[in-house]
């Protein structure tokens, strides 16, 4: 999937939709990328697939007024692009194999193409294209969330692998003999790096436990940040671990990929300053000298945007390429 074509950009108009737990966020680009409409409405996810299809279908068909040309669907999951399906859905209920795209197509009863992709893909595409990582060549995103994701893009094509699952970063084993990790191994970066990894952390830390009697789970992060930036040595030393570890993962990335450009996004980006300059010097000390020169390590800067217009960009590269 090559995203330089200006092929018959003109006059289509493409339709992006990033599927979150909580919500649905669309958004329709033109040829020239202009925003010419998007919106919110709740996803359901959590009450499964059904509920979801029934939501999506309402969603979409409030767009299409506008004669759209594709769609583009990032799906929390693991997802086989090349045939539409949705391979597994960890949050969503009846999602094993189950072949998203053409139930889809099916129920908005139209012949507009319907593209999936991994929603931390999408929000790949999205920096690369338009936001943090424009103008580069070649480029991984890490996505810091409830897990560990991200996308690979390589001399400006997305690197999906031989079977389509490729950029599961978040499962590179940074310590064999670590803790469990949703997947099935141990030791993952995704048990070090990710809100669900900051969760056990504090669970597991007596200095920092009684501190968070009060707060739920969820907010565990934000606590920590909050506990951090006031000084607190035990939340000083969660997030210094925090960005050592995520400078092992980027330092295997760039030694393997021979990239310069990583952007840094998801919800727990917002903790930058306090995990950065750890991230940095761990990269800087484990990268060959070669791969290290002229690293960059950003930010993302498109926030929740940056998936939904992934979308739309995964929906005109797909639709270029089945011209």
């Amino acid at each position: 999937m090559f995203f330089s074509s200006e092929k018959g950009r003109m006059k289509r108009k493409f339709l992006g939709i990033d599927i979150g737990g909580t919500n649905l966020r669309g958004k329709i680009i033109s040829g020239q990328g202009d925003t010419l409409g998007e919106g919110k409405i709740r996803s359901d996810a959590s009450a499964g697939i059904s509920r979801l299809m029934e939501n999506l279908v309402g969603f979409i068909k409030e767009f299409s007024r506008q004669e759209i040309s594709a769609i583009g669907i990032g799906v929390p999951g693991t997802v086989d692009s090349a045939n539409g399906i949705l391979v597994q859905g960890p949050n969503i209920a009846e999602t094993r194999d189950f072949p998203f795209a053409q139930v889809l197509s099916e129920r908005i009863g139209t012949a507009t193409p319907v593209f999936i992709e991994n929603d931390a893909t999408c929000a790949a595409i999205g920096e690369y294209r338009a936001g943090a990582g424009r103008g580069s060549n070649s480029m991984v995103m890490i996505t810091l969330g409830t897990g560990f994701g991200g996308g690979i893009i390589l001399d400006g094509k997305l690197w999906t692998g031989e079977n389509g699952f490729a950029g599961e970063l978040g499962h590179m084993t940074i310590n064999p003999s670590g803790p469990p990790c949703a997947g099935g191994s141990r030791g993952c970066v995704e048990a070090y790096v990710s809100q669900v990894a900051i969760r056990r952390i504090v669970r597991e830390n007596p200095k920092l436990r009684e501190k968070f009697s009060d707060v739920e789970e969820s907010a565990f992060p934000e606590r920590l940040a909050e506990l951090a930036r006031e000084k607190d040595p035990a939340a000083i030393s969660v997030w210094n671990d925090f960005g050592a570890n995520l400078g092992v993962a980027i330092s295997i990335l760039v030694n393997i990929l021979d990239i310069r450009t990583v952007v840094v996004g998801g919800g727990l980006s917002g903790a930058w300053e306090l995990f950065i300059g750890k991230t940095t010097e761990e990269t800087e000390r484990r990268c060959i000298s070669k791969a290290a020169r002229g690293l960059q390590i950003k930010r993302a800067v498109l926030g929740d945007d940056a998936g939904v217009l992934g979308a739309c960009y995964l929906a005109e590269s797909g639709l270029e390429e089945n011209c």
